[in-house]
């Protein structure tokens, strides 16, 4: 973002993202882009914008590979909770599917999944909260950090925890509840 001309205008999707590349460089614009990968980069090549901010993983699938300036990091852009991870489920009766989920089961990714979800439970969070939650998992210590915004962005609440893994779901909600705290008199819904 640094070879971006001052006030340079991004196109994103999300309020999460606006208010996180403001933290980055406060005088870019963002403005709401919508479409597929193909129609957004097309608004990019008809100079629309400045630059776009699309998935890393979607433009390689894409094989679109030489569109992509700058990847940004977890610590730049904390994704939306759950971000990029496949799940499945079914009937809550059949206990045969169940049973072959339960094997195909990446216990890991379910645990950090699990503590970034409980985030948005305690929050109250939905598609339209500007809220990032990332876990990360070491050894047998599982360390989350989360971010709410206020609903101009104007102001960021931050939090980071570790703990063992088996209380995923516990440390999802007391990062949780520690947010809502930090943003209990300017967060109003």
């Amino acid at each position: 973002m640094t070879e971006l001309k001052t006030n340079a205008v991004i196109g994103t999707s999300s309020f999460r993202r606006e208010f996180q590349i403001k933290c980055i460089r406060a005088d870019i614009n963002c403005k709401l882009i919508r479409g597929n990968v193909d129609t957004r980069i097309r608004k990019l090549k008809d100079k629309l914008y400045d630059a776009i901010v699309l998935s890393y993983a979607g433009i390689k699938s894409l094989k679109m590979n030489d569109y992509i300036s700058e990847i940004f990091s977890v610590e730049d852009l904390i994704p939306s909770a759950g971000q990029g991870t496949i799940s499945l489920q079914c009937r809550e009766d059949d206990n045969e599917i169940i049973s072959i989920l339960k094997k195909i089961n990446h216990d890991n990714t379910h645990q950090r999944v699990t503590a970034e979800r409980n985030v948005l439970k305690v929050l109250e969070g939905d598609c339209e909260t500007a809220v990032g939650a990332h876990a990360r998992i070491d050894g047998n210590k599982i360390t989350l950090e989360a971010e709410l915004f206020s609903l101009d962005g104007s102001k960021r609440f931050y939090e980071k925890k570790s703990s063992e893994i088996i209380n995923a779901e516990s440390l999802g909600k007391e990062v949780g509840k520690i947010l809502k705290s930090k943003s209990k008199n300017t967060y109003k819904r």
